[in-house]
């Protein structure tokens, strides 16, 4: 049976979109619609420059960046150009960056949020102090900008365990929110499924790691130790979490470059199960 001239020109139409995607969006569709990046704390032993030629050879758009060697908090006006120039020639889209600490000092406070409007990024991940949740919760509505709580595994004694946060956050705008850390989830004997579901909109961060134990020598590449990368992507599609899916890594080492394209295509793998 011969194609008729208009489903025809409609098939041409929808295979030029298709080719004409950004290459942003082609990058989400590999990993089940995330913004799928890099949390650059896995990359300490590398220069910003050096972690930027990194991403952008394992095809990564996103990442959220730490301070010292990497993006560290300033109000340069030229330090800050010189960084969103290097991000652009790279590809590389700023989502996030941490953790960073945060106390009653406001004045600090508002620096740090500067900091994040100036290089355009909107979630901090974040260890903020019980003193502190008054001055963000007015500045997270000023400049739009999002506060992740870190929860760091079975010794963080303030936001360790579900519960913990939870109830830091209740009272407070949903703006405050986590930076959902599966790895040190499951070093704390808990599931992050459970803990997605449970932060659900307040899920604005995701550090993505694996483990089989509670200690750091226990960590796995993703899908060899206890996570269930599927069913976590799958919560996050629940709770329309729509922030970075950073991947960390912090076995350091001679494989790591092997050990995270394995960790990628693990996530990949499991983008296609859902």
């Amino acid at each position: 049976m011969s194609m008729s001239r208009r489903a025809f020109l409609r098939g041409a139409a929808a295979g030029a979109a298709a080719c004409a995607l950004p290459l942003e969006l082609a990058a989400q569709e590999a990993y089940g619609g995330f913004r799928m990046g890099m949390q650059t704390y896995t990359l300490r032993d590398y220069n910003f420059e050096q972690a930027l030629g990194i991403l952008k050879d394992l095809g990564l758009k996103y990442a959220e960046f730490i301070g010292g060697k990497h993006l560290p908090v300033t109000d340069n006006p030229a330090k800050i150009d010189e960084a969103k120039e290097k991000l652009k020639a790279a590809g590389v889209q700023i989502l996030s960056w941490g953790v960073q600490g945060f106390t009653k000092n406001v004045d600090n406070t508002k620096k740090a949020f500067e900091f994040a409007k100036a290089m355009g990024f909107s979630v901090y991940s974040a260890n903020p102090s019980a003193d502190s949740f008054e001055s963000l919760a007015t500045l997270t509505k000023e400049y739009g900008i999002k506060i992740a709580i870190h929860n760091h595994g079975p010794d963080d004694k303030t936001y360790g365990r579900l519960e913990q946060l939870l109830k830091a956050v209740e009272k407070w705008p949903v703006e405050i929110g986590a930076c959902v850390d599966t790895g040190h989830v499951l070093r704390a004997g808990e599931d992050p499924v459970q803990w997605i579901k449970a932060l659900g909109p307040r899920v604005h961060d995701v550090h993505l790691k694996d483990y089989v134990g509670p200690r750091g020598e226990d960590e796995r590449t993703l899908g060899k130790g206890k996570l269930d990368v599927v069913a976590t992507l799958k919560a996050l599609q629940e709770v329309k979490f729509s922030g970075n899916l950073a991947l960390e890594y912090e076995v350091n080492g001679p494989k790591l470059l092997d050990d995270l394209k394995i960790c990628l295509a693990a996530v990949r793998e499991a983008a296609q199960k859902l």
